[in-house]
């Protein structure tokens, strides 16, 4: 009789459980989140200042849309700009100045900060120092991206350039963003950096 509740218990959880030659039921295997959607088309190795990797961001093609996938792990908890930039380097060059060499952020037109082709969602680093991100976009393809954009992470959370008009400062006439706010988001120093390349 208890087999034949085993066997029961195991064909009525076929969908999410596996019965092992013992009859135990078995947890299914965990399978990675991106292996779902195929091989990525790019990939940008995320390093610090230092040179020390801290992950990767994948970019695979889906159609007429573009998936990007990021997990980085060794920053600092809280909100994080998250940004591709026009040059293909990361050289860290000036310590003041980290990361210079990428350029100032992707964009296709003169628009301000917030509709850059290259303005992505934040990331959102846990208290473990770790964070995934995976979203898809229309506003670029990989063939875009590769050999040509960099991946940055920023200090400072993106304000995305939202400063609104009733807004003043001492330290301008008129009232909303200042020009660092309408090219940066106001996201901080460059963290990290990572070249897109050809998967």
């Amino acid at each position: 009789m208890r087999m034949r509740n085993v066997l029961g218990l195991c064909a009525a959880s076929a969908l999410l459980t596996a019965c092992g030659d013992s009859g135990e039921i078995e947890a299914p295997l965990e399978e990675n989140a991106d292996s779902t959607i195929g091989q990525p088309s790019a990939v940008a190795q995320m390093n610090d200042t230092n040179g020390d990797s801290v992950g990767e961001v994948h970019f695979y093609e889906e159609g007429n849309l573009t998936r990007v996938s990021a997990t980085v792990e060794g920053l600092s908890p809280g909100y994080h700009g998250f940004h591709l930039h026009e040059e293909s380097m990361c050289e860290v060059n000036e310590e003041e100045d980290p990361f210079e060499s990428a350029g100032g952020h992707y964009h296709s037109d003169d628009d301000e900060h917030g509709s850059h082709t290259g303005d992505m969602p934040s990331l959102f680093v846990i208290e473990d120092g770790t964070a995934q991100l995976s979203f898809t976009t229309d506003a670029f393809s990989t063939e875009d991206l590769i050999e040509t954009t960099s991946v940055m992470i920023h200090e400072d959370p993106d304000n995305f350039g939202h400063i609104p008009d009733r807004y003043t400062s001492d330290e301008q006439e008129t009232s909303g963003p200042d020009e660092e706010t309408a090219t940066t988001g106001d996201a901080g120093d460059r963290i990290a950096c990572g070249v897109v390349e050809a998967s």
